[in-house]
């Protein structure tokens, strides 16, 4: 049976801002609101019963980038996320179901010269030694960057290491001199 809609509240402007901003938002879902989310994104022809994922209190804590599915998706979801069929229209219940669920994108910081880094596990026979160490990036290199590794109270010397970029977790920015 279709649905019909009829606006009962026109969304507030900030609301409907985020509807054009949809595509560089994050959302924070619920596990079963998620999973809902993946199969929307990527079988076009799904479909969610409006109300059918109501009265799941999940922590929200699984996060969507807004562009991973298309406008019609996101409506479906924000339907079915409501506890009753309201009588808005589909761009009011989005914008209520954005605001509602919309964090803050946390900033990507660059790979540059001078940025604090930590390097991530890599497989290495014998293990990584370097693995959870800090530093700085020193140097460029076509297959990563050289990374000034923080001496421990054991070494003598300073070591510089060859890191594949994704590898390096960007801890801060470089320190403006």
């Amino acid at each position: 049976m279709p649905e019909t809609s009829v606006i009962s509240r026109l969304p507030a402007a900030g609301d409907s801002d985020l509807v054009g901003k949809l595509p560089h938002l994050t959302i924070a879902l619920g596990e079963s609101e998620y999973h809902a989310a993946t199969i929307l994104a990527f079988d076009p022809d799904a479909h969610i019963s409006a109300g059918q994922l109501a009265g799941h209190d999940e922590e929200r804590d699984r996060l969507l980038a807004g562009d991973m599915m298309g406008p019609r998706a996101w409506t479906m979801l924000a339907r079915a996320c409501r506890a009753q069929p309201d009588r808005r229209d589909d761009t009011a219940c989005l914008a209520q179901f954005l605001a509602e669920r919309a964090v803050p994108a946390e900033p990507v910081l660059a790979h540059r010269i001078g940025s604090r880094v930590r390097i991530r596990p890599r497989q290495r026979i014998g293990g990584d030694r370097y693995a959870g160490r800090e530093g700085v990036i020193v140097k460029t290199h076509f297959a990563g960057f050289y990374v000034k590794l923080d001496m421990t109270p054991r070494e003598r010397s300073q070591k510089t290491e060859l890191v594949d970029t994704a590898y390096l977790e960007v801890l801060a920015p470089p320190v403006a001199a």
